[in-house]
């Protein structure tokens, strides 16, 4: 069979459609499966995370009743689940809370009692200095004054202190070359580190501090000197302090945070690129603290991932506005590995705090737009191909019930005449009759066919009978059936018609029929006979009654009607 035909079909250009718009639902589906695998979880502009609710639920669970978080809320009833590292955590909790709006789900006043518990001069102090120890009865120092400002930043609730005698301390542990040292790390003594330096900044800066007249443009000239001094060029990255091998990818985003909050420095943000050396930090970020999967270690030319390293970075970048620098997929897959089986970030509070915010900073990075995009197009194409397809089967039924409706007319028709044959006569039979109490049964018969064929030829006898069949179809009632019944006989089967009228009818017939001028005899007669039916009886029970009459018309000297 030859596909020529359907080829050049509505069929065909409705078949290329489904194919063609199921092929690009699954390219766009995959595109969308892409994009919504790398950047579904960053959280949209005003729109709650995905990972929120989870994620409160098990920070708040982990708020010890004194106010202090911990990472093990199974060990709250031990001494030690309080120590140097609750002031840290808690701070990493409550932001992590604020973050995700749920700031009203904190312990408020338990965590800010905690807090000023440990607010107190230092014990050297001179004059009104006050800062904030890790512990109760332990020394101040700046790492956990910075935590616990930030914590009372977070809940509005600076005011309970007197941030002045605050800054005053943090300044008393600034060194002549700018950087700053602090107590709580006693293995560095009083050496200036970018990272004591980085949390004297942040401190000033949550507490509002950071201006020219409580840190004079002097000192944040000395801050950037010092931060400046920390450039290694060694390994184009920053050091814990002047002369100090660069050892952690931290010290880049310390160093950063050091010169990034200082007035004099907003003014001008190309000085904080030109400082940071920024192209050349961003190469060596890559290059040797970047591991195989694309996220980062704190050591350089490790292969061991760090959540904290590569929370640093981002953040860092993010700030700078170089987020092209990292392989955003790559790192939110990353991050993806902390979530636990209800959807939100679990396992330790830092990790809970770094998963969260990284993905906040990536949320600049976010493809909500192409996102929303190709989830249109997968179904604007998925639904073209189920209506190519539903139009489709609908062409095809139609065809196929046409080529159906075909073979049974072509079952049911006399090929020479056109009109029904013996078969659909006697479906109409088994019709009629069981609607119908009156049927009257019609056979007609051309007189004297034999010697048309014999004396014009079987062309002319076809002709004859043609024309025959169109003036019996012209002159029957609609609701009659005319079929050829074989040779030159022809039926009609006539419903809700008495005897009489079948006879009346009959005819008119017979003398349509000798009136009539046909083209290859001139004259033409026809024998009939009529039959009504009584009552069960079959059309072959018709026909013998019908046949009959009409042998009896023929020994009456033919074109007669004869009703038996």
């Amino acid at each position: 069979m030859s596909l020529g035909p359907f080829l050049k079909s509505k069929r065909s250009i409705l078949l290329w459609i489904a194919i063609i718009s199921v092929v690009l639902s699954g390219f766009f589906y995959q595109k969308y499966r892409d994009l919504d695998k790398n950047y579904s979880i960053i959280p949209a502009t005003g729109e709650t995370p995905i990972y929120a609710a989870d994620t409160i639920k098990w920070l708040t669970r982990h708020q010890h009743p004194d106010g202090y978080f911990v990472n093990n809320p199974d060990l709250f009833d031990e001494p030690s689940i309080l120590n140097k590292e609750s002031v840290r955590l808690s701070r990493y909790a409550v932001e992590t809370l604020v973050k995700l709006g749920a700031s009203e789900q904190i312990n408020r006043s338990g965590i800010i009692n905690f807090v000023l518990n440990n607010y107190q001069p230092p014990s050297n102090a001179i004059g009104n200095l006050k800062g904030f120890s890790a512990l109760p009865n332990s020394e101040v120092n700046i790492r956990a004054t910075m935590d616990s400002v930030i914590i009372l930043e977070q809940l509005d609730a600076l005011g309970t202190i007197d941030t002045e005698a605050v800054a005053q301390l943090i300044l008393a542990y600034q060194n002549n070359d700018g950087g700053f040292w602090d107590p709580g790390y006693p293995e560095f003594g009083q050496q200036s580190t970018v990272k004591a330096t980085s949390f004297a900044v942040r401190a000033l800066h949550h507490m509002g501090k950071l201006n020219s007249q409580v840190v004079s443009d002097e000192r944040q000239q000395r801050i950037n000197q010092f931060i400046q001094n920390s450039w290694s060029e060694d390994t184009k990255t920053f050091a814990p302090f002047p002369g100090h091998p660069a050892i952690s990818s931290y010290d880049a985003y310390r160093a950063w945070v050091s010169i990034h909050y200082l007035p004099i420095n907003q003014q001008n943000r190309e000085s904080i690129e030109t400082m940071m050396h920024l192209d050349e930090l961003i190469v060596s970020l890559n290059e040797t603290f970047r591991t195989s999967d694309k996220v980062y270690s704190e050591e350089g030319h490790s292969e061991r991932s760090s959540l904290k390293a590569t929370y640093l970075v981002v953040a860092m970048l993010d700030k700078l506005n170089y987020l092209k620098a990292i392989s955003v997929p790559e790192v939110v897959q990353f991050v993806k590995g902390y979530r636990d089986p209800s959807g939100g970030f679990s396992g330790d509070i830092y990790s809970v705090y770094s998963a969260v915010d990284i993905l906040s900073h990536l949320s600049s990075t976010r493809m909500t737009k192409q996102l929303r995009i190709y989830q249109v197009l997968t179904y604007s194409a998925i639904l073209i191909a189920l209506l190519a397809s539903l139009i489709l089967l609908a062409l095809h039924r139609r065809v196929e019930s046409r080529k159906h409706s075909a073979l049974v007319r072509r079952a049911q028709t006399d090929r020479l005449t056109g009109l029904h044959n013996r078969e659909y006569l006697e479906q109409r039979h088994s019709t009629f009759k069981d609607n119908y109490s009156h049927l009257a049964f019609i056979l007609l018969d051309v007189d004297h066919f034999k010697s048309i064929n014999d004396n014009h030829g079987h062309l002319a006898g076809d002709e004859v009978l043609i024309e025959l069949s169109a003036l019996l179809s012209n002159n029957i009632r609609k609701t009659d059936t005319l079929a050829r019944w074989g040779g030159e006989e022809f039926a009609i089967l006539c419903p809700a018609t008495e005897p009489g009228h079948a006879r009346e009818f009959s005819e008119k017939l017979r003398a349509l029929i000798e009136a009539h001028t046909f083209t290859p005899v001139d004259n033409l007669t026809c024998s009939f006979g009529v039959a009504c039916a009584g009552k069960n009886e079959t059309l072959r029970d018709l026909y013998i009654k019908a046949d009959k009459a009409l042998y009896q018309s023929k020994r009456d000297g033919r074109n007669k009607v004869t009703y038996l």
